[in-house]
């Protein structure tokens, strides 16, 4: 039976078939997600990544009349992004919610997620010491990404500057430009921080954040562990984070000075 089932899904009919039903399954969920963006403005989580925002996705999913999307960037690839980015500039509001984290520690959590990309080939497959993973991560992560995020995504697509204005000492702020409003925090404050953040940008007085932490889940969280407890980065390295503008904007006085510190050698 396993054997006839093996040679059903290797055959062009199954292929042809699954592929129609994926088709149909994502029409489904577009007529869904397009209908909803008629209820309330639709809440596009646009962020970098690595930034805790399964869990506002999931939480508003459950709480939010309105059409919710979930993105890092905007392109075909995801069709949701592109239709928010579609009703955006047709003139109709959007809500823009985008959490930062400080970025070395997003550098450390992007290398290890998307280490096949970054190296060749799958964490599963890997035989590095917490040494050479080190370096491994130093020579080859993108370490530019996350302080270019902002003027690649949110300026470039909704003609926001989140560098025009100091930034909240509360580690939140609102922004607006045209039909495009923008929310930011870091991602260190606190749930109920979050949560009256999220309600006063939605007006969703009963807004509960109900978090998913799935690190413990995945193949490599030991390897983490160990990486984070280990690594200590050049002067050179915590010279270039300390002076960029992304973390001077967010990251300044003592809480820079307290993340560079837990990473110098």
């Amino acid at each position: 039976m396993t054997t006839l089932t093996a040679k059903l899904k290797s055959t062009s009919f199954y292929k042809r078939l699954r592929k129609w039903e994926q088709d149909l399954r994502k029409y489904i969920k577009y007529l869904s997600l397009n209908h909803r963006l008629h209820k309330a403005p639709p809440v596009f989580i646009y962020q970098m990544g690595k930034v805790a925002s399964s869990s506002i996705h999931h939480s508003l999913k459950k709480q939010y009349s309105g059409a919710i999307a979930h993105a890092h960037h905007i392109g075909p690839d995801n069709w949701a992004s592109e239709l928010f980015y579609e009703w955006y500039k047709q003139g109709h509001q959007i809500k823009i919610i985008s959490p930062v984290r400080d970025p070395i520690a997003f550098n450390i959590s992007f290398f290890f997620q998307n280490f096949e990309n970054i190296t060749g080939h799958p964490f599963s497959q890997s035989e590095h010491t917490t040494e050479e993973l080190i370096q491994l991560f130093i020579e080859k992560n993108n370490h530019d990404f996350p302080l270019e995020w902002f003027d690649k995504n949110i300026k470039k697509y909704f003609d926001i500057d989140v560098y025009s204005d100091a930034f909240s000492v509360d580690g939140c702020q609102t922004y607006q430009s045209g039909n495009a409003s923008l929310l930011v925090f870091r991602i260190d404050i606190t749930d109920e921080e979050k949560e009256k953040a999220i309600q006063d940008f939605l007006s969703l007085p009963n807004f509960r954040l109900h978090n998913r932490n799935i690190s413990s889940q995945k193949i490599y969280h030991k390897d983490y562990r160990n990486f984070k407890n280990r690594l200590k980065l050049p002067t050179t390295y915590l010279k270039k984070m300390q002076e960029s503008k992304f973390f001077n904007h967010f990251f300044s006085g003592k809480e820079g000075t307290k993340i560079l510190s837990k990473w110098a050698r």
